[in-house]
C-alpha cells in the first residue's frame, strides 16, 4: 500500500509542501477541538448529559396533545 502512495506522491511537484501543510492542517484542527471542549465550563457538559433523562416541560405536553 505504501509502494502505491509514493508512486502518486513521486509525480507531484512540491509533494513535501502539500504533506506538511496537511499534517499541519490536522494538527491545527484537533488543537482547536482540545481548546473548545476545555474552555466549556463543566456545568455545560453536565447539563448536556442529562438533557435526555429531564423530564419535558408542560408546555411542550401541552402542545402536544392537538
Amino acid at each position: 500500500m505504501l509502494k502505491f502512495y509514493n508512486k502518486i506522491v513521486a509525480g507531484v511537484d512540491n509533494a513535501t509542501i502539500y504533506q506538511s501543510i496537511a499534517l499541519l492542517l490536522f494538527f491545527l484542527f484537533f488543537l482547536f477541538l482540545i481548546i473548545v471542549v476545555v474552555k466549556k465550563p463543566k456545568k455545560y457538559y453536565h447539563d448536556m448529559s442529562n438533557l435526555p433523562l429531564d423530564e419535558p416541560d408542560e408546555d411542550t405536553n401541552l402542545n402536544n396533545t392537538n
